[in-house]
C-alpha cells in the first residue's frame, strides 16, 4: 500500500489503481495464452513465435494506452480521459481528502470512487477485446508483408486469440474488481464518513454481491483443468512431453488462484474485522464510523444498518449527555460564579497584600553610623506583621516592630490603621512610652473590633543613646560584640488598642549602643515557630544562634537566622508571620565630621561648619550624610543653588529621606522655581504623605503658580493634620476670598 499511495501522491490516484491492477492482466494474459495455444494441435515453432511477438508488443501498446487514460501524465499537464477519473485526482491526494469540497461535489466523489472498481474492470474487458484484435490484425499484416498469408492459419489465429480474450475477460476483470475494490476502500470510507460528519445520510454503494467472487473462483478452478487437460492431451498427440510449458503453466496458475484467493478473502476479513470493530465502538461509546467500505451487497446492507444504528446510539447518548451537560453545566455555572467571587476576593487579597507590602519600608537606609537589615516573610497573602522607621523630633530615629492579632484582610486594616497612628503620634513625640499611650487611644477611638497588637518600639538619638517601650511583645535582644554576649530589652506594658487602661501600664528605659553592637527586633513567628513534632524554636535557641553568628556581616547575619529557622520548621507548615530587624551600631569616620558640624551651627557658626563639612567631602566624596548636611547648611545661609546642587547628588544614592526632598523644595521656592519645587515637595509627600511642613510648602508653591485649587487643597491637608496650625488657615482664608 505504500508503493500504491507513493504513486497516487507523486501521479495521480487513478493511475495508481490501474498501474496496481493492469498486472494482473498481464498474468491473466499470460494465463490465457497458455489455455489458448493447448487446444492448438500444431507444432510449428514459426507460428508460435509469431504470435509470442505480437501479443507483447499488442498488449504492451494497450497497457500504456490505459496508463494514459487514467492520468500517467497528470504531472505533463495532460489528465486523465474522463471526468470522473479527473474529479477523484482533483479531491484525493493520497489518501487524504481536500475537505474544502462542497457537499453536492462531495456526493459526487463518494458515486465516482465507489463506482471506481466496476468501470476499471469495464475498462480492462474492453482493453483485453482491443488487445486481441490489436494482435490479428497485426499477425495478418505481418503474413501479407512477408507473402505467408494462409486462410487456414488465419482461421486458427483468431480461434486461439478469441478463446485467450475470452478467457482474460473473466480473470482480469474479476481480478481488476478485486484488488481496485480493496485499494479504493479506505478512501470510499472516508468520503462516506466526511458526508456522515456533514449530516448527509446516503446509503453505502454496492456493486455485486458475493456469490459473484466465488462464482468467479468456480471458473477459474474449471478453466485451470480445461487447460490443465489440453496440455496433457496436446503431450500425448504428438508424444512427446512438454515439461517446461506445463511446470511454467502450473506456476502461474498456482501463483494467480493464490493471490486472487488471498485478496478475496482479505478483503471479506477486513470487512467483518471492521464490523466488530464498529460493533465494539458503538458499546464502549467510541467512533461510530467505518474506516473501510465494502462494495457486495450483502456487507453494504448490514454495513448500513450498523450505522443507523450507531446514529440512533449516538442520538440517544447525545441526549443524556445534553442533559448530563445541562446539569453539568448548572454546576459549573454555581462553580464559576463561586470561582468568580473567589477570584474576585483573591485579587483584592493581592491588592490588599500589594499595597500592605508597599507601607513597610522594605531596605532601611544607614542613619548615621547605624545599618540595617531587614527581613519579612508573610504566612499568608496578607500579613499581620509590620515595621517601619520613623524621624522623630530633635534629629533622633524611631524604630517599630509590630504584630496585628489574626491575618487577612481585617489585620491589614488594622495593620494600616496603626501605621497612621504611629506615623501621627512620631510627629508630636519623640517617647517610646507617650507615643504608644498616644497609638493606644487612637486605635480605641477607632478601632471597634476585638483585634489589638503588640510592639516594641525603640529611639535613638545622635549619640546612640537607646530609649524603648515593649507593648506585650517579644523582648529585644542587644548583642555586645565585644564581649560576644547578649542583653535583653523589656518593659511592662499592654497591648495597644485593648483597653484605654493601658495608657499607665507602659514603660520606658533607656540604654546605650556601642561600636560593633547589633540590636535585633522580631515577631513571635521566630521563637513560636513549630517543626513536624510541634516543637517550638524558642527564644534560647535563637540566641544561640545569634551568637554562634555573630562575626558574620550584618546582611549574612540576618539571613543566617531566618535560614536556621526554616531549617528547623522542614516539612511544617508555617503558621505565623516572620519578622526579622538588625540594627548595628558601625563605626563611620564622616559622622564625627557631622557632629562637629552641628555643634558650630548650635553656635551659629555656619560658615565654619559648611568649610568643615566641605573638608570632609574632600576626604570622603561618596558619603551621602555629608551632601545631606551640606544641603542644610547651604539652605541655612541661602545659597540656594548650592544647596539643590548638594541635595540631588544625595537623592542620587537616598530616595527615603523626606526631609532631603522637602530641603530641595524649599530651595526650589526661593528661587522662584515653582515646577521644580512642586516636583521635590511631592517626592517628600510620596515617602510620607502626613509630612505637615511638605504640605505646607507645596500650598504656597502651588499658589505662586495660580493653581488655587491645588492650594487650597493642600492647606486643607495641613488643617488636617495640624487644626492649630494659624498659617495654613490664613492662607486658606485668604484664597477662599478669591474669585
Amino acid at each position: 500500500m505504500r508503493f500504491f499511495y507513493f504513486l497516487a501522491r507523486t501521479i495521480s490516484y487513478s493511475f495508481a489503481v490501474v498501474f496496481m491492477t493492469v498486472l494482473c492482466g498481464w498474468i491473466g494474459a499470460v494465463f490465457g495464452y497458455f489455455l489458448g495455444t493447448s487446444f492448438l494441435i500444431s507444432s510449428s515453432s514459426e507460428f508460435f513465435d509469431l504470435i509470442v511477438k505480437w501479443f507483447i508488443i499488442a498488449v504492451t501498446a494497450v497497457t500504456l494506452l490505459h496508463y494514459i487514460q487514467f492520468g500517467m501524465l497528470t504531472r505533463l499537464k495532460i489528465p486523465a480521459f474522463f471526468k470522473s477519473l479527473r474529479y477523484i485526482n482533483k479531491y484525493m491526494h493520497g489518501n487524504t481528502l481536500d475537505t474544502r469540497i462542497s457537499d453536492d461535489e462531495l456526493k459526487k466523489l463518494h458515486v465516482y470512487i465507489s463506482d471506481l472498481p466496476l468501470y476499471n474492470m469495464i475498462m480492462s474487458v474492453a482493453y483485453t477485446a482491443f488487445s486481441g484484435l490489436l494482435i490479428i490484425v497485426l499477425f495478418y499484416l505481418d503474413m501479407k508483408f512477408h507473402g505467408t498469408y494462409n486462410v487456414e492459419i488465419m482461421r486458427l489465429v483468431v480461434k486461439i486469440v478469441g478463446l485467450v480474450v475470452l478467457v482474460v475477460w473473466i480473470l482480469y476483470g474479476m481480478s481488476t474488481y478485486l484488488i481496485t475494490e480493496i485499494l479504493t476502500g479506505y478512501e470510499r470510507a472516508t468520503c462516506y464518513n466526511e458526508l456522515l460528519d456533514r449530516k448527509i445520510m446516503v446509503r453505502p454503494r454496492s456493486l455485486s454481491g458475493i456469490r459473484v467472487k466465488f462464482a468467479f473462483f468456480v471458473i477459474l478452478m474449471v478453466l485451470t483443468m480445461l487447460t490443465f487437460a489440453a496440455l496433457l492431451e496436446k503431450s500425448r498427440f504428438f508424444y512427446e512431453s512438454d515439461t517446461g510449458a506445463i511446470l511454467i503453466y502450473f506456476f502461474i496458475a498456482i501463483v494467480a488462484a493464490v493471490l486472487l484467493m488471498i485478496a478475496n478473502t482479505s478483503s471479506i476479513l477486513r470487512i467483518l474485522q471492521e464490523m466488530s470493530r464498529f460493533a465494539k465502538g458503538i458499546s464502549t461509546g467510541g467512533e461510530a464510523r467505518f474506516r473501510v467500505l465494502s462494495l457486495d451487497s450483502e456487507f453494504a446492507a448490514i454495513e448500513y444498518g450498523l450505522i443507523e444504528m450507531g446514529r440512533e446510539i449516538e442520538e440517544h447518548r447525545r441526549n443524556m449527555e445534553m442533559k448530563v451537560e445541562r446539569r453539568t453545566m448548572e454546576l459549573q455555572s454555581a462553580l464559576a460564579d463561586l470561582k468568580e467571587k473567589d477570584d474576585m476576593i483573591q485579587k483584592q487579597l493581592d491588592i490588599a497584600g500589594t499595597i500592605q507590602r508597599g507601607i513597610l519600608p522594605g531596605k532601611v537606609d544607614d542613619w548615621n553610623e547605624l545599618k540595617f537589615s531587614v527581613r519579612y516573610i508573610a504566612m499568608e497573602k496578607i500579613g499581620g506583621d509590620f515595621y517601619d522607621v520613623f524621624q522623630l523630633k530633635d534629629g533622633k530615629l524611631g524604630i517599630l516592630v509590630a504584630d496585628v492579632s489574626g491575618h487577612g484582610i481585617p489585620a491589614a486594616l488594622v495593620t494600616t490603621m496603626a501605621k497612621v497612628a504611629f506615623g501621627n503620634a512620631c510627629n508630636r513625640f519623640d517617647s517610646p512610652r507617650r507615643i504608644f499611650q498616644e497609638v493606644n487611644q487612637n486605635m480605641i477611638d477607632h478601632v471597634k473590633t476585638q483585634d489589638y497588637l503588640t510592639s516594641f518600639f525603640v529611639a535613638i538619638d545622635d549619640e546612640y543613646n537607646v530609649a524603648y517601650a515593649n507593648a506585650s511583645h517579644q523582648k529585644a535582644i542587644l548583642l555586645r560584640s565585644a564581649e560576644n554576649r547578649i542583653e535583653f530589652l523589656d518593659t511592662n506594658g499592654l497591648f495597644i488598642g485593648a483597653i484605654e487602661e493601658a495608657r499607665d501600664s507602659y514603660e520606658e528605659k533607656i540604654t546605650k549602643m556601642r561600636y560593633g553592637d547589633r540590636l535585633i527586633l522580631y515577631t513571635d513567628g521566630i521563637p513560636e515557630a513549630i517543626d513536624v513534632n510541634r516543637t517550638e524554636y524558642s527564644v534560647e535557641r535563637l540566641s544561640e544562634t545569634i551568637l554562634k553568628n555573630s562575626k558574620m556581616q550584618i546582611e549574612d547575619f540576618t539571613s543566617s537566622i531566618v535560614e536556621d529557622v526554616q531549617r528547623f520548621i522542614g516539612g511544617a507548615q508555617v503558621e505565623d508571620d516572620i519578622t526579622l530587624l538588625v540594627i548595628e551600631l558601625a563605626r563611620d569616620e564622616a559622622v564625627d565630621i557631622i557632629k562637629s558640624a552641628k555643634k558650630l551651627v548650635e553656635e551659629n557658626r555656619y560658615y565654619e561648619a559648611i568649610d568643615y563639612l566641605e573638608r570632609g567631602l574632600s576626604l570622603y566624596p561618596e558619603n551621602k550624610k555629608l551632601q545631606y548636611n551640606l544641603a542644610k547648611n547651604y539652605f541655612r545661609v541661602n545659597n540656594f543653588a548650592l544647596a539643590v546642587e548638594k541635595v540631588l547628588s544625595y537623592i542620587e544614592g537616598d530616595k527615603r529621606n523626606k526631609y532631603a526632598y522637602y530641603i530641595g523644595g524649599a530651595a526650589y521656592y526661593q528661587m522662584m522655581d515653582y515646577q521644580n519645587a512642586v516636583d521635590m515637595l511631592e517626592g517628600s509627600l510620596r515617602i510620607d504623605q502626613n509630612f505637615v511642613n511638605a504640605h505646607y510648602a507645596l500650598g504656597m508653591a502651588y499658589k505662586k503658580m495660580g493653581r488655587r485649587v491645588d492650594a487650597i487643597h493642600s492647606f486643607e491637608k495641613v488643617i488636617n493634620l495640624d487644626s492649630d496650625n494659624k498659617m495654613a488657615l490664613f492662607e486658606l482664608n485668604e484664597l477662599r476670598k478669591m474669585k
